[in-house]
């Protein structure tokens, strides 16, 4: 089951006219990503979530919120500690996933 995503509050992706907002194609691979592994049960949101917020409030420093940019790359970094926390990727498979997504932009 495809987890609920707030829609208000620091963890709520940027949105407009209530559609997910992304820059760049990179941005919602990561999503699509992170998506895909709720729904196979590799990763619980419920665990993603606080990561996501901690990743969030480690740059929004002065609480005026995130450009939608750096709210991606705060759910990327989330993502990524939360895959290597449950053992779903090495940090070696983590690089190499990187590069290659950053080579598909």
């Amino acid at each position: 089951m495809r987890p609920e995503l707030d829609t208000e509050g620091a963890a709520a992706p940027p949105r407009v006219n209530g559609e997910i907002v992304f820059d760049d194609a990179w941005q919602s691979r990561v999503f699509a990503t992170t998506m895909a592994a709720c729904d196979a049960g590799l990763i619980d949101y419920e665990s993603f979530r606080p990561q996501l917020i901690a990743q969030i409030a480690r740059r929004d420093t002065d609480g005026t919120g995130l450009h939608a940019a750096t709210y991606w790359e705060a759910w990327q970094d989330a993502f990524e500690a939360l895959a290597l926390e449950v053992g779903l990727v090495s940090p070696a498979e983590i690089d190499q996933r990187a590069a290659a997504f950053a080579t598909h932009s």
